[in-house]
């Protein structure tokens, strides 16, 4: 399958650092470094194959996997109830597109599990009295809390989003252990732990010289690029999404509940009990996953972009809840028939929906074994088709052929960030995702017109479906064979970027212009602009230069 564009962009930036550049100042980036640090990491062991970064992909899934699996075995949880569960999460990453695949968000749950393991411990060391006698309990709650701390820093560089479902758990913790004092030198532990893993990395950053362009970008454009959050919660966009993680979605309609009820049942529990050690460790372990899951969930609906990569982690928690729950009542003998129907509609939903038991795609694993990938197999593998492989092939092919250099072509579009690694070329600017930071950081676009303006560039590649084009008007072709472009294409267009430059190649959605200066001026959001909208830009143009009123 084909990586997502993320990933070659992160590589891109792991590239440039190891080449001796410096991250934000000459790759922009709106997220901390962390994920940057990963693939600097990984592309040193394994080399820059996708076959060997999705390989890492699935060993540290698979490690996630295996501490979920474990998370409900005190909850009267059976081998069999753990292989289970251990399918279900197998299935569901298997599911997914490759937008999804070696992303930040699912990378951090296995740093976010291991510290949320330190915490159970914890709360087990904290609940047992005879260990807190005497000044080596207080070193070793501090002490174990630090660690804990270190594995939620490690997470918050990937993505500080995780402070969230961190402090649920930590609120969770507050409800289970009853006793403030003992939980302040927990947190006191967390806390430090945090810091200086915070402070290793700041001192990353300041001793490669990025700091002052990290400090620019998280305090002038970051708040832009958050904001514009709300803009991609359409109703539109969300029904594609709900789409795409069908039936899985549905899982949140009971993990939900469950997760509150769980909360419930505890806190009315607590209450009834009078010592904190009559409470079953099983019901402690599954109240601390449910704060969790509820607390992931909430950041990544209420905090985040619509993006795909963004809630597998949920997912894959909401899995582990609803197992375990069931894991339970399996072993009491207890499900019910209505349980037990929705289970069995639920697995016939997954095993129609499932991309491994289309007979296009088994037939597939053969050539996949013996042969490496290329541009017909990513076409024929892709879960979510935002690249047509075989046309982006014919213009790498063109361009080629052009001997261009590095900074020679800029890709305007977010979806061509392919054509930089496979040409070995350097971008022609430091805004690799140019589209992506037009449209979120409308306030910066002068900044974005200097870096076109001051590049050397030769050629641009325009994406016309990812421009705003629908898919049949991208792909018709004009009566005229002296005009390479569609025919809804605007033809008016003088001194527009990167629309007026002239087409000099085609295939398929995707144009190559060849640059003629002046560049001319941005027009509109970033989307190829229609006639109408070409006409009524050049009459507001023509109305203010009219209205202008003179120096004196």
């Amino acid at each position: 399958m084909p990586l997502a564009t993320d990933v070659v962009f992160y590589d891109l930036q792991a590239q440039m650092v190891l080449n001796g550049g410096t991250l934000y100042r000459d790759m922009f980036e709106t997220n901390l470094p962390g994920i940057v640090w990963v693939h600097m990491l990984v592309r040193s062991l394994v080399g820059m194959s996708s076959d060997a970064i999705r390989a890492v992909d699935l060993v540290i899934f698979s490690g996630t996997t295996f501490l979920l699996m474990q998370w409900n075995r005190r909850n009267h949880l059976s081998l069999t109830g753990m292989l289970w569960i251990g399918i279900a999460l197998f299935s569901f990453y298997f599911s997914i597109s490759e937008w999804s695949h070696f992303q930040r968000d699912t990378l951090m749950l296995l740093p976010s599990m291991a510290a949320l393991w330190l915490r159970r411990k914890q709360i087990d060391r904290l609940i047992d009295r005879n260990q807190l006698t005497g000044e080596a309990s207080f070193v070793s709650i501090l002490g174990w809390a630090f660690l804990e701390g270190l594995f939620w820093a490690v997470a918050f560089w990937v993505k500080p989003f995780v402070a969230i479902p961190a402090l649920c758990v930590w609120i969770g913790s507050l409800l289970i252990v009853g006793q403030f004092r003992r939980l302040l030198i927990d947190f006191s532990g967390l806390l430090l732990g945090g810091l200086v893993l915070g402070a290793v990395g700041i001192f990353w950053i300041w001793q490669n010289g990025v700091w002052p362009s990290f400090y620019e970008t998280f305090t002038e454009w970051n708040p832009e690029y958050v904001a514009a959050r709300k803009a991609g919660w359409e109703s539109m966009r969300f029904a594609q999404f709900l789409y795409r993680f069908y039936p899985w979605f549905l899982l949140h309609l009971v993990a939900v509940p469950l997760a509150l009820l769980a909360l419930k049942d505890y806190w009315n529990n607590s209450r009834n009990t009078e010592t904190d050690t009559a409470i079953e460790p099983g019901k402690r372990d599954f109240v601390l996953l449910a704060c969790m899951y509820l607390g992931w969930l909430f950041q990544s609906v209420m905090f985040q972009h619509l993006f795909d990569y963004v809630h597998p982690p949920s997912h894959l928690l909401a899995i582990t809840v609803i197992g375990g729950y069931l894991g339970s009542r399996f072993q009491s003998r207890s499900l019910s028939w209505g349980w037990k129907s929705g289970m069995a509609f639920f697995l016939m939903m997954v095993v129609l929906s499932f991309p491994g038991f289309k007979p296009q795609r088994a037939m597939l694993w053969k050539t996949c074994v013996m042969n490496s990938s290329n541009a017909q197999l990513k076409s024929q593998l892709t879960l979510m088709v935002q690249v047509d492989w075989e046309d982006l092939e014919a213009v790498k092919q063109y361009l080629k052929s052009q001997n261009l250099k590095d900074e020679e072509l800029h890709c305007y579009n977010s979806t061509l960030v392919y054509l930089y690694p496979e040409l070995a070329l350097k971008p022609a600017t430091r805004f690799v995702f140019f589209d992506s930071a037009l449209i979120f950081c409308p306030n910066h676009r002068n900044e974005l017109y200097d870096a076109i303006n001051e590049s050397p560039q030769k050629y641009i590649v325009t994406d016309l479906i990812d421009s705003g084009f629908k898919h049949k008007s991208a792909l018709a072709k004009s009566s005229n064979p002296e005009q390479l472009t569609p025919p809804d294409y605007p033809v008016s267009m003088k001194g527009a970027y990167p629309w007026s430059h002239p087409v000099v190649f085609r295939s398929g959605r995707y144009l190559v212009h060849k640059v003629e200066r002046p560049l001319g001026q941005f027009m509109g959001s970033g989307r190829v602009p229609t006639e109408e909208r070409v006409q009524e830009y050049f009459r507001r143009q023509q109305k203010q230069k009219t209205e202008k009123p003179s120096d004196s």
